[in-house]
């Protein structure tokens, strides 16, 4: 085993793991607001999930 496989192995142990989080809304949703959040005119799906977490730091999100 050399250094750096052992350096890449210690690495990867230390990494913290990502963070993961779960989206719920009705089949025809329109994610337009969560936890009291509401979507930009032009704002992607995915910036306003970012932003609702980065907000909430909650694990489950509700969507309407």
């Amino acid at each position: 085993m050399t250094l750096k496989s052992r350096l890449q192995k210690l690495v990867n142990k230390l990494q913290p793991e990502p963070t993961k989080i779960y989206y719920m809304g009705w089949a025809d949703c329109t994610w337009n607001e969560s936890e009291g959040i509401y979507r930009q005119a032009g704002e992607s799906k995915e910036g306003f999930c970012n932003r609702v977490y980065q907000t909430t730091k909650k694990q489950h999100l509700w969507f309407t």
